[in-house]
């Protein structure tokens, strides 16, 4: 099994972050001064991105882009993610891993991965550029975003006019926490204290799309049928999806998704998502080839490629909620 970092070497980005970084100071949006605006565009203008760790940057690629979401297309509604129960969720990800590999299948549900909810939202391709501003993503579907180093978050529809922009709020005296807010407006229209978001986050798409266009170009494998992109008709909910937290390892990053599928990105460009709380698993293997299985096949079936990855997210997971208790 791939051994595990010692705690330090963790780097969280999560909604807990410490407030006044040097690294949030660069995000915060200042819109009163212009010239700092007209600064911004230029350096941004090339968007030359590099990496800050040695690993490659970027995961599997896409061949279309899917339609819109069908987001609210108001400039300025607001609302409020309710209850987060994200935490409660990676606990039972990582408890029903932890079952599976102390007791063996019997410990997991046997069930068949039709009968799973699988993941329909993934990150395709993303740039880690936290020296500065942020990390940038694309998802599947065709929609992009930015983490920001202040841990707010942003995200643009696959159209590419409506975006919703999310934060943490107390929305009561005495919430430590606060809810997700989420805020939706179009790049035409949007308050002035995010034009600085705003430029950042067409910068990143625009790299980003423009790097996934150029991976299709020289691939030697065709890309994945634009099918495997579309949003399935059963979703109910219109909000479009972000990264809620990452984590780099050294062998890894992780992404944790708003729509809670957890995504593992390994620097041997393999990959494992995990839906419905770890019960359906998601492989895509060195030859870019997608299968599904359910958590109890895989304990079953003799397929250690897959088991000894899934040992490695568990012990992330524990990382993660361990680190938010403290």
């Amino acid at each position: 099994p791939l051994p595990l970092p010692p705690r330090w070497a963790f780097k969280i980005y999560d909604d807990y972050m410490k407030k006044g970084s040097k690294d949030a100071k660069d995000a915060k949006p200042n819109p009163t001064k212009d010239d700092a605006v007209e600064d911004l565009t230029k350096a941004t203008a090339a968007f030359s991105l590099s990496s800050k760790s040695k690993s490659p940057p970027s995961s599997s690629s896409t061949s279309n882009f899917a339609s819109s979401q069908g987001s609210a297309a108001s400039s300025s509604s607001r609302r409020s993610s309710g209850i987060d129960n994200d935490m409660d969720a990676l606990q039972t990800m990582h408890h029903r891993l932890s079952q599976s590999f102390a007791k063996g299948v019997a410990a997991v549900d046997c069930e068949k991965p039709a009968d799973l909810p699988t993941a329909t939202k993934w990150v395709t391709r993303y740039v880690d550029y936290t020296s500065k501003y942020g990390l940038g993503f694309l998802l599947n579907d065709g929609s992009a975003g930015v983490y920001f180093n202040d841990s707010t978050k942003v995200v643009l529809a696959p159209e590419g006019e409506t975006f919703e922009y999310v934060e943490r709020r107390k929305t009561a005296e005495g919430d430590r926490r606060g809810d997700h807010v989420r805020e939706t407006h179009t790049l035409t229209t949007y308050p002035a204290s995010l034009q600085k978001k705003v430029i950042l986050l067409k910068h990143f798409r625009n790299y980003l799309v423009e790097q996934n266009k150029r991976e299709e170009e020289t691939a030697e494998t065709p890309p994945p049928p634009v099918e495997a992109f579309v949003t399935p008709a059963n979703d109910d909910d219109n909000s479009l999806v972000y990264l809620k937290k990452w984590v780099r390892t050294r062998h890894a990053i992780l992404f944790r998704l708003s729509n809670r599928t957890v995504q593992v990105v390994f620097f041997d460009h393999t990959e494992v998502l995990l839906s419905a709380e770890a019960r359906s698993v998601t492989y895509v293997d060195k030859n870019r080839q997608r299968s599904t299985h359910s958590l109890a096949a895989v304990m079953s079936e003799p397929r250690a490629d897959i088991a000894k990855r899934l040992k490695y997210t568990k012990d992330i997971l524990h990382q993660l909620i361990t680190g938010a208790k403290r």
